[in-house]
């Protein structure tokens, strides 16, 4: 095999004006395809542009990346008539390629959020269709950097003295093969290369946004402003084929205005408020819509989600537009003490952080005498409304909100709808929630300056996002995140990959977060019969559990690796509550720390999830030939330790505060600590304290993820019916009736009577607490996998119908098959048609009955 043929580069003038960065292609060329052999990657090298800037100081809150987009060019010379030509690539920063002008590959935001120090995926694309096969033909290849997910914030700790990236860099081989059957690579070097930092894409990082200046031409037309590329030594980690979490722009459910309107005038302003704004004009759908200076137009897309705006529009050369994404609107006035930052009318962004520096789009316009079209794709936003200002008068002729989302529209899988609407627009929120914060990592949220793979998020809602997609490979990806970030004493994150914060020393092993290493496993395989899944982390889920079980979970024996400190049940409306200082006080000496209570309750928490965790490896040991016998006395040992060292012996809590709460009493009932009167009496307590609470819910994220289920399985699926119809806050249905249109971080992140929940952390695209769309699946629908044979090859059908939800209409795209599960009342007859795919069989228990029956494959109907 030869290497290395170049020609000097000489960019055909038929190049200028070809797509340019920062502008999503309405097409594009090469398919993603497998890795060449690793042994390719010696043929190249990783190379930045000499003239990048470098962020130096003291990092902050707010603090943006560097200035400009670094442009890596050169031209190849076919040595011979091409049958197939493959390009594999990687990046330090987010890469956008390019071959003879042509956009390659329609991922975006390649090569994602890995650890940055350890691991960087590489994307390989068959472009046989772009190049010019011709023997002596040249073609030029082409990529642009910017710093997202390298040389940006997300990645980088407060205090450090500049970025954890110091320059964004490309590394990659074209391999051309020839009629005759011989192959040539051509890689990345510094003789026939050129570098430096130009086109278009002035600024962009994942925080901040993007800045765009349509009068530059792209890189690939300007190489005489690049000069010799340097070598880049920073990263010295695996670089490893992409194998899922890609991240797609899903143009096919691209959102349009519900409305838009333009103000310009406040009225009513007082010291204590805003005032609101005056609406000079307003625009009907499919409206071209102009904005002048001083103006301020108001679009709002009627959905929130992790997107991109995008436009067709036309001004002068030199006009600036910029574009601020929000995701309300200020209310109620713009009181001050409703937390709003604006006049009534005015979209609101101090959620976001860092609304001075970041979550900025800034366009400025070429000369053109057509409208133009633009989409960034350097960065996202989480919004649901844009705030448009410009320096001059635009006029927008259409305006979309495209999702960025890993979940593409091949990976979709169910679908469920009921009679109910306000459990419908629920289920809506939650999978909107999915597709926003499923993008290479599972976010926490995509609108503020985190965006980080929080685990205890990604554990509670891995089952239920298993029915809305196939997740497999996504996860497969994101435990390669999690292993790189785990301890070499087995600690699992509070984030994974590692981040600016959340995976620090003293972030690991906190209960719930770190458990997302055996959780997720154990759900993918359980739900998708995917033992590879197993495979990859038996050894690095066996460190954790030895790790545990060594020393019982016990906070104080992890200090030094949780920072004396537990999330636990995160945003609960309970006792001894992290988030908001309830579990922390001052000891008799005046020292501030963990109160000796809430010691207890996260040793009994953690301990719980011992037990969970312990039987999920007994599980994936038996299906995989291991030891599950080893697991199985684990299992039997947690509980024995949780009789003994949190309870009196008629079931109460030793820890009185304890027996007053839901979350306590859910995680001994889903263990199954107690049976006989025991169990009866913490029942009979549980059922009185949702009683005092007016029949709502008062769990957090831990005690959420379990809730349902557990009262389903323990005889009280009726209160479970009452807190999914629940409209009081906290519920689910608050926030629908809220205007939700995703799922909140916090059950009261917006309250109509009050205004805005804390701002300092306020997400209202947040999906964690959408793990009730799990029950609705299980219970209400009645389809769920059997650890006995996963990936639905046997089917446990239980449906638990209420009359309120009206009518049920599932449809599940199994590993197995498609199952679907349709029931309906017709006074008071019950009607259920339900099917089984081919090879697969389901055991079926029907309403208010105990006995079950198996059914093989087919379609049944039944009457009661």
């Amino acid at each position: 095999m030869k290497t290395n043929l170049f020609k000097s580069i000489a960019i055909a003038a038929i190049l200028v004006g070809s797509t340019a960065c920062g502008s999503a292609p309405a097409s594009f060329v090469g398919s993603l395809t497998d890795a060449l052999d690793d042994s390719a990657w010696e043929s190249s090298a990783w190379i930045s542009a000499p003239d990048a800037q470098v962020v130096t100081g003291t990092i902050y809150d707010g603090t943006r990346s560097a200035d400009g987009a670094s442009w890596f060019v050169a031209t190849v010379k076919n040595g011979g008539k091409v049958a197939s030509a493959k390009w594999m690539t990687t990046g330090l920063g987010v890469y956008e390629l390019y071959l003879n002008g042509q956009v390659v590959g329609e991922e975006i935001l390649k090569p994602g959020f890995t650890h940055y120090e350890k691991t960087k995926r590489s994307f390989t694309y068959d472009v046989t269709d772009a190049i010019n096969p011709a023997s002596g033909a040249e073609n030029v290849l082409a990529v642009q950097v910017t710093p997202g997910w390298w040389a940006d914030k997300i990645i980088t700790p407060a205090g450090h003295e500049g970025m954890i990236g110091k320059k964004v860099a490309f590394r990659g081989v074209l391999e051309l093969t020839y009629a005759d059957g011989s192959k040539e690579l051509f890689g990345t070097d510094t003789e026939n290369w050129k570098a430096g930092i130009a086109g278009p894409v002035k600024h962009a990082a994942i925080f901040d946004g993007e800045d765009y200046d349509a009068r530059e031409l792209p890189g690939y037309a300007c190489t005489d402003r690049l000069g010799v590329p340097e070598i880049n030594n920073e990263f010295n980690g695996e670089i490893l084929p992409t194998c899922g979490a890609e991240i797609y722009l899903r143009k096919d459910i691209a959102l349009k205005p519900v409305k838009a309107y333009v103000w310009k005038d406040v009225e009513g302003a007082t010291e204590d408020a805003y005032g609101k704004v005056v609406i000079s004009r307003e625009y009907a759908a499919g409206e071209p819509m102009t904005i002048a200076p001083g103006e301020t137009l108001v679009v709002d897309f009627g959905q929130n989600a992790a997107a991109v705006p995008s436009f067709v529009f036309n001004a002068k050369e030199g006009t600036v537009l910029t574009c601020l994404p929000s995701e309300l609107l200020n209310d109620g006035n713009g009181a001050k003490s409703r937390g709003m930052d604006g006049p009534e009318g005015s979209c609101h962004r101090l959620n976001l952080r860092i609304p001075q520096t970041g979550m900025i789009l800034n366009y400025t316009f070429a000369e053109s005498k057509k409208p133009v079209a633009f989409t960034p794709t350097c960065t996202f936003f989480g919004y649901r409304l844009v705030s448009i200002t410009a320096t001059d008068e635009v006029t927008i002729d259409s305006i979309e909100s495209i999702p960025v989302t890993s979940i593409s529209k091949g990976i979709e899988t169910g679908t469920i709808t009921t009679g109910n609407e306000l459990v419908n627009r629920l289920i809506s929120n939650t999978v909107w929630g999915q597709r926003s914060n499923y993008l290479s990592v599972t976010t926490d949220c995509p609108q503020r300056n985190e965006r980080l793979g929080w685990t205890a998020d990604t554990q509670v809602f891995t089952e239920t996002g298993s029915f809305f997609a196939n997740t497999s490979s996504f996860f497969h990806k994101w435990m390669r995140d999690m292993r790189d970030t785990q301890t070499e004493l087995g600690g699992f994150p509070g984030v994974a990959p590692q981040a600016q914060y959340g995976a620090d020393p003293t972030s690991m092993m906190r209960l719930g977060w770190a458990d997302a290493g055996i959780i997720v496993p154990w759900t993918i395989w359980k739900q998708f019969g995917d033992t590879g899944i197993v495979d990859e982390n038996w050894e690095s889920m066996d460190l954790f559990m030895n790790h545990i079980n060594d020393n019982k979970y016990d906070h104080i024996a992890l200090s030094a690796e949780n920072g004396n400190y537990q999330w636990a049940d995160w945003l609960s409306y309970e006792p001894l509550e992290s988030c908001s200082g309830s579990a922390f006080g001052h000891d008799k000496k005046g020292k501030w720390g963990p109160l000796p209570e809430a010691i207890e309750y996260w040793n009994y928490l953690s301990a719980s999830y011992w037990v969970i965790d312990a039987g999920m490896m007994r599980d994936m040991a038996a299906a995989t030939g291991r030891d599950a016998a080893r697991y199985q006395a684990m299992v039997d040992n947690a509980k024995a330790y949780i009789r003994e060292r949190f309870f009196n012996a008629n079931g109460e809590f030793k820890t009185a505060i304890l027996n007053t709460m839901q979350t306590p009493a859910l995680f001994a009932l889903k263990n199954n600590i107690f049976e006989g009167e025991a169990k009866e009496a913490m029942i009979a307590r549980l059922r009185e304290n949702f009683a005092q609470h007016g029949n709502c819910l008062q769990t957090g994220f831990l005690g959420t993820s379990i809730l349902m289920g557990t009262l389903t399985d323990n005889g009280m699926v009726d209160i479970a019916y009452e807190l999914l119809f629940q409209r009081k806050n906290p519920s689910w249905l608050y926030s629908v009736d809220n205007g939700a249109t995703t799922i909140w971080e916090r059950w009261n992140s917006y309250m109509i009577e009050n205004g805005m929940g804390p701002r300092g952390m306020n997400s209202f695209n947040h999906y964690a607490y959408g793990c009730v769309c799990e029950w609705i699946w299980e219970t209400a629908a009645g389809i769920s996998s059997d650890p006995a044979a996963p990936g639905f090859k046997h089917i446990i059908m239980k449906p638990v119908p209420d009359k309120r939800l009206g009518t049920m209409d599932a449809e599940y795209k199994s590993a197995a098959g498609v199952i679907k599960s349709s029931w309906k009342y017709e006074g008071d007859k019950w009607i259920w048609n339900f099917t089984i795919p081919e090879g697969a069989t389901a055991t079926v228990t029907l309403p208010g009955e105990t006995e079950s029956k198996d059914y093989e494959a087919g379609s049944y109907t039944v009457e009661m």
